[in-house]
């Protein structure tokens, strides 16, 4: 038991220092790995307000980018938080290194983009209508075309001092698996971090992710690797380190609905009380409400999210069936008041 304590101890004092990352420092190895629908602005700020490191925007199409060059209808994916935001990078996904190559000019010159802190190459996404195109996690199965699309994003961003880091899986499946081979070939082409899943892209999201396969990709390159997959607490990262001797570590879906998990792991007993749980989804649908400019509209776009906010409180499924009928905040924070008292 005292080796353990020794252990962990050990690891928070790991996961303290700063990661260099190109010419990019980032103050601790805690990264908020980008969900679709979760890692928007605020919710990454409120990452941030307990200790992640480096956060991620949402994947964002870079073909989508080109026919937008103003940003109309994608900067409420893009936007950042420079002020709130430690280290945070624009991930993008497509399968045409042209794209990518304007998508990144465009983000480059917008005033408040600019000040983004890198950027992240996604080749992880293993969902339909991203992977149909050749897109996400396909691109394990093109790699020369995925070095292509990494240097032309290295070569405008590189003029703006900003590094690049890919997002990667193990492989397509279990009979491809070419992580280590794949991730070196990244790092040849300009990637300064790699971030493995360690799941293939036929897992999707389910089964077990197979650590052993970050163990190889750090092995295999000479940039910071992050580890992502599995992970749900201080004891799964202190496994993860001593199995790969990873980095840093992406946690996702285990932050849904709970930004204090970085602080619950960098710090010891950490655990938020009820009055400061409601303060941070009064603050996180305040600048969705904000964000959207409609209460009702802000609600409904939460309802995923309010609903991880809820696990583990009692009665929350009552609770979330009526938030399912709320459209406006003063309605849902009578249901969330209401929770403390049953």
């Amino acid at each position: 038991m005292h080796k353990e304590k020794l252990n962990i101890n050990a690891i928070r004092d790991y996961l303290r220092k700063p990661l260099e990352v190109g010419n990019l420092i980032i103050n601790n190895r805690l990264a908020l790995a980008p969900l679709a629908g979760t890692s928007e602005v605020i919710f990454r700020s409120i990452c941030c307000e307990y200790g992640v490191g480096l956060t991620t925007t949402e994947l964002v199409s870079a073909r989508g980018i080109c026919y937008d060059p103003e940003l109309k209808r994608n900067y409420q994916y893009l936007a950042i938080d420079p002020e709130q935001e430690n280290v945070v990078a624009i991930q993008l996904f497509g399968h045409d290194p042209e794209d990518f190559k304007q998508a990144a000019q465009i983000i480059l010159q917008h005033p408040i983009l600019t000040q983004v802190s890198m950027f992240d190459i996604n080749m992880g996404c293993p969902v339909k209508k991203v992977v149909k195109d050749g897109a996400g996690s396909a691109l394990m199965k093109s790699p020369d075309l995925a070095q292509n699309i990494v240097k032309v994003v290295v070569e405008v961003a590189d003029k703006y001092n900003k590094p690049v880091s890919v997002k990667i899986r193990s492989g397509w499946d279990q009979d491809s698996i070419n992580a280590p081979e794949f991730a070196k070939l990244m790092e040849d082409a300009g990637a300064k971090m790699i971030t493995v899943h360690a799941r293939t892209r036929s897992q999707m999201y389910s089964g077990q992710a197979d650590w052993n396969i970050i163990k190889q990709v750090v092995e295999r390159v000479s940039i910071p690797v992050y580890g992502n997959g599995d992970l749900t607490d201080i004891d799964s990262i202190l496994r993860m380190h001593l199995l790969t001797d990873c980095s840093g570590f992406a946690i996702g879906r285990a932050a849904q609905g709970n930004p204090w998990i970085f602080a619950a792991i960098l710090n010891q007993d950490f655990n938020p009380t009820h009055q400061e749980w409601l303060r941070v989804i009064e603050r996180h649908v305040s600048g969705m409400i904000e964000k959207t400019g409609d209460e009702a509209t802000a609600i409904r776009k939460m309802r995923a999210q309010l609903s991880a906010y809820l696990k583990g409180k009692r009665h929350a499924s009552k609770a979330r069936n009526e938030i399912m009928q709320c459209t406006s905040k003063s309605q849902l924070t009578e249901v969330l008041k209401r929770i403390d008292k049953v």
